[in-house]
């Protein structure tokens, strides 16, 4: 079925499903949508939907609805406007006693709680959806938290822990056989790793998420993976499949206009121009990825606390005298999002890093320690 470009949706479904079912209809084709990236499309759909919610007075609908485009709201770094959203949808589920929905909505909060670094909160509010899900017997959900706490568990340094709970979701997740959060948590369990510098094992199990994430046509987490990918090889000393990797996801991140995504990836990649013997590459990529992260609110706790030693580390590791790399953070920190992916693809194409860096200096290898900490663990998915 063909729409023309001034139908919506909604009406061409008509002929073929009654009004109270669109709303059904409509939240299903947005899900898609959002799994293969397409979030605009999929906001426009769940609008669509609220819609026929609103002009039916169906609260248990609005409620699903307000759900629906405060995800979409979260995976585009508006998380002021999802929060609101899942307050309203709170509030609706409440009044009609389904704890379901209730459940659903907590899961949210702690996520967005999570991307802006608030931990207890995270905590709190995945642990109360958990317990909502145990009684239910909720297998699906029971893999999504176990896995959200075990990501939360990495932010706060708590590593055993951390896979401790992954192994527990992916155990779930096999055993209901739902191969996109098997790759879900296949992608986490590689982020631990590589924070314990277990580098090859983190590559292996990024590849294996990454065939399963391209098998269910999640092209969102094939990005994740290929910036994750990136990382371990770094670690391991790939700087070719690494460059590689880190431009498949960035060219991925600038087609979703992913700023949270990217101010993450653009950090990794300055580390790389750094390790490659481009100081100056490295600060404006640093600079403008924490511009994009206080434009978007992204994660703002843990920036503020890294902000100071991650700036003085670079000057030193990279021997930039302060003058110049002060002018070239703020060079970064003026860059529209276009210019700083295209600087940042550029340096993903430059040739191979310095001899200090391909023989495994000390220096290197410092350098591999102070800056292969956490800056991409925010990259984990927090959704299901």
């Amino acid at each position: 079925m063909r729409i023309g470009p001034r139908s919506t949706t909604s009406s061409a479904l008509a002929p073929l499903v009654e009004q109270g079912e669109r709303v059904d209809v409509l939240l299903k084709l947005g899900k898609v949508l959002e799994l293969v990236g397409n979030w605009r499309r999929a906001e426009q759909v769940d609008g669509e939907a609220m819609a026929i919610a609103e002009e039916l007075a169906d609260d248990h609908a609005k409620a699903s609805c307000e759900t629906a485009l405060a995800e979409v709201a979260r995976k585009q770094g508006r998380f002021d406007e999802a929060l609101a959203r899942l307050e309203r949808a709170a509030g609706e589920f409440r009044s009609l006693g389904e704890e379901s929905g209730v459940g659903g909505v907590l899961k949210l909060v702690g996520t967005v709680a999570a991307q802006r670094g608030d931990y207890a909160k995270a905590v709190e509010n995945y642990e109360a959806s958990l317990a909502i899900r145990e009684r239910a017997g909720d297998k699906a959900s029971m893999g999504s938290l176990l896995s959200n706490l075990g990501i939360i568990a990495e932010y706060r340094g708590e590593y055993e822990r951390s896979r401790a709970l992954h192994e527990r979701a992916l155990a779930l997740r096999t055993e209901i056989g739902d191969r996109w959060a098997i790759g879900n948590s296949t992608n986490c369990i590689g982020m631990v790793a590589v924070l314990q510098k277990r580098y090859a094992e983190a590559r292996d199990w990024f590849q294996k998420s990454i065939l399963l994430n391209r098998e269910v046509g999640d092209a969102w987490m094939v990005a994740i993976n290929h910036n994750n990918l990136g990382n371990a090889t770094r670690g391991l000393g790939d700087y070719e499949a690494a460059r590689r990797h880190y431009a498949d996801s960035l060219r991925a991140y600038r087609d979703y206009d992913d700023r949270w995504a990217l101010a993450f990836l653009l950090e990794d990649i300055g580390i790389f121009a750094a390790m490659s013997g481009d100081p100056r590459a490295a600060l404006e990529l640093v600079g403008a990825a924490g511009a994009f992260a206080r434009r978007d609110q992204v994660h703002r706790a843990h920036r503020r606390s890294r902000k100071r030693s991650r700036r003085r580390s670079m000057r030193q590791r990279v021997h930039c005298p302060k003058t110049s790399g002060r002018c070239a953070l703020h060079e970064g920190v003026r860059s529209i999002l276009r210019a700083a992916v295209e600087r940042a693809l550029a340096r993903c194409a430059s040739g191979s890093p310095d001899s200090d860096v391909r023989n495994g200096s000390s220096a290197s290898r410092r350098w591999q320690a102070t800056f292969c900490v956490a800056h991409f663990t925010l990259l984990a998915v927090l959704y299901a």
